[in-house]
């Protein structure tokens, strides 16, 4: 997530009036908002005009604190600034120059506030009188442990006056600004190597800029690593909106206003490959694309794969090693109402062994890094207690997409034996070292539940199916089949974990899924892992306990937001269902299969990627257990 708090302050209760602060500010937030300059998050971000000090301090925590974990935060202030005893001070309208202390913004106190967000980059920007003042507080960023470790956050600042030196003005706005929205906004070059610009670039370049105007910014960046966060670089040589320029010749005649209303769309979806990602997000833009191309499927798969390849690249600047197959798995997804057509059909077959061989590498990555280190699931910045909701959650979210790659691929393509052998070792190493947290908290698991017990089963995985399932089918009942919504929302997870840790949920009924799916699932594959009667000894602990099934033959649907044409299935344990073998007697005989192997695998990633939905064929047709697995297995249970 990206956010951007700009300030500029005019108005002074007790100091003297500025023409120009409040237009900078508001220019700075126009630019840095704008997708293809800084793609900040415009609904997070905040512009503030002429602002007291409570009202600075309560948007410094909103922005630092309220919206989960924030990758790059930038602060611009424009105003006057001093510094007095030792530090810099940023004047809001209610400062009074004798009592800076509390009456004004500390820079000192934003330091400590990003030491303790620690978002992954930090920028400040102040175009102040003296603000090279700054230096004085930069003893509280210079602590051993913000320093050189990685993973601690980086920040740059730019001042751009010398302490000793007043912050010249034109009618047009501040020195300081205006040399640096001519960089960002591709006016003044700063370089074309590189796709982003940080703001030491920037800074050096204002620096260079401002000697006529008789002021010296200073640049200053701790722990600068990884690749620049701070805004699009204008004149990169391989500029990233060329390859969608060049797509966007594939449209069809349209008016102008509509084609770039499509254009914005799929820049945003392109711009977030490398950052905050949603995948409906991405696939609504896709889909307002794809839609005037219909008539014309060559066209139409010719421009999939070229955005496709556009998007790819972009992915390769995301922390999340699972991204380029998310997106290449979206991507197909998105071609399935299409597939009726043979053009089609091989290019969303190209997006899903496109999408395998991305799982193939981010899997094998972190095989070696659970090899190296037991506990590389665990978050790496923050966690504390949303670990013990989130790490089950990502712990499905593993042997999900895992279980999906090889049937990504023919039968008789050697990367499938790639895939399943990979599958097996990451689901023996969660099994060993993750025991604890292989549960059902969330009824967003279920259809990487049912991918991984499916795959396991037609693996022969016999003793991890049982032991998955086993530990599974135990947390459903030891909860009592509570598990939380599967949109339940980062605020309301503390409330469910307490809830669930004192075995009351009076207080969170609405955080509680009902019916759920989770239980569906489990009871849908016990008989195919031999443990139906198993199961049966403790399904009395879960009278009364609704669950339920969405089941569709329209598979072109599974990619859309609400699917339509599909019959809701529910029962009651107690009521409809006393033992497992019931489940499978009243479920329906005509289950509607996919028509081809892109099908399934496309519907599959689908349900990776929106986990409201199961492939319930998944769970149809699996090998039995000869007479000495069942034997096995009866002494197991």
């Amino acid at each position: 997530m990206r956010i951007l708090l700009s300030i500029g302050c005019n108005e002074y209760d007790h100091a003297n009036v500025l023409k120009g602060a409040e237009a900078d500010a508001r220019r700075m937030f126009e630019a840095l908002v704008r997708a293809d300059i800084g793609d900040y998050d415009e609904a997070r971000s905040k512009l503030l005009l002429s602002p007291s000090v409570d009202t600075v301090r309560q948007a410094l925590r909103e922005a630092l604190f309220s919206h989960g974990d924030v990758d790059t935060f930038t602060f611009f202030f424009a105003g006057h600034g001093g510094v007095r005893a030792g530090s810099f001070y940023m004047w809001v309208r209610d400062t009074r120059s004798d009592a800076q202390s509390i009456t004004a913004l500390s820079l000192s106190d934003i330091f400590r506030s990003i030491n303790e967000a620690a978002p992954v980059q930090s920028n400040i920007i102040i175009d102040a009188c003296e603000s090279g003042g700054l230096i004085a507080d930069l003893g509280v960023l210079l602590k051993a442990d913000m320093l050189g470790d990685a993973g601690t956050p980086g920040i740059t600042l730019v001042a751009t006056s010398a302490q000793n030196q007043f912050s010249g003005e034109t009618e047009l706005g501040g020195f300081g600004t205006n040399a640096i929205l001519d960089c960002i906004e591709g006016r003044e070059f700063v370089q074309d190597t590189a796709s982003v610009l940080d703001l030491v670039e920037v800074g050096r370049c204002v620096s260079n800029r401002l000697r006529a105007t008789d002021q010296s910014p200073v640049v200053w960046g701790l722990n600068l690593y990884g690749p620049p966060k701070f805004c699009r670089n204008p004149h990169y040589g391989k500029d990233p909106a060329k390859p969608l320029r060049e797509i966007a010749q594939s449209w069809p005649a349209v008016s102008a206003s509509a084609a770039r209303e499509r254009y914005d769309d799929l820049w945003r979806a392109y711009a977030s490959v490398s950052g905050e990602w949603h995948p409906r997000s991405f696939s609504d833009a896709m889909a307002k694309a794809l839609s005037p191309l219909a008539a014309t499927s060559e066209l139409l798969a010719g421009f999939a794969e070229r955005f496709g390849d556009a998007a790819l690249e972009r992915a390769e600047y995301s922390d999340d090693a699972f991204r380029k197959a998310q997106v290449s798995a979206a991507l197909a997804v998105c071609l399935l109402p299409y597939l009726q057509t043979e053009s089609v059909g091989r290019a969303a077959g190209r997006f899903l062994e496109t999408t395998g061989d991305q799982l193939i590498a981010a899997g094998s990555k972190l095989l070696n890094d659970l090899t190296g280190d037991a506990y590389a699931l665990l978050a790496r910045r923050g966690g504390g207690l949303s670990e013990l909701f989130y790490l089950p959650l990502r712990v499905a979210k593993v042997v999900g997409w895992m279980a999906a790659a090889p049937g990504l691929y023919k039968t008789d393509d050697p990367r499938r034996r790639t895939a399943e052998a990979l599958f097996s070792r990451i689901l023996q190493s969660l099994l060993d070292h993750y025991q604890g947290s292989i549960v059902a908290m969330s009824d967003v698991q279920a259809p990487y539940w049912a991918l991984a017990l499916s795959r396991a089963a037609h693996l022969h995985l016999d003793h991890q199916a049982d032991e998955l399932a086993g530990l599974l089918f135990n947390s459903v009942v030891a909860c009592r089949a509570r598990l939380a919504r599967w949109d339940i929302s980062p605020e309301s997870t503390l409330d469910y974990l307490l809830a669930r840790r004192e075995n009351d949920y009076s207080k969170v009924h609405d955080l509680v899924e009902r019916p759920l799916e989770t239980l569906t699932v489990l009871m849908r594959i016990a008989p195919a892992l031999d443990l139906g009667q198993v199961f049966d000894q403790d399904l009395w602990k879960l009278d009364g306990v609704p669950f339920a099934a969405y089941v569709t033959p329209a598979f072109s649907e599974y990619g859309e937001d609400m699917m339509t044409h599909g019959q809701n299935l529910a029962w009651t344990v107690g009521h409809d269902i006393f033992r497992v073998a019931d489940l499978g007697r009243s479920w329906p005989c005509s289950h509607p299969e996919p028509s081809s192997a892109t099908v399934v695998g496309a519907v599959v990633l689908a349900s990776l990627l929106y986990p409201d939905r199961v492939p319930w064929f998944c769970l149809e047709g699996l090998p039995t257990r000869d007479a000495g697995a069942v034997e096995c297995t009866t002494m197991r249970a």
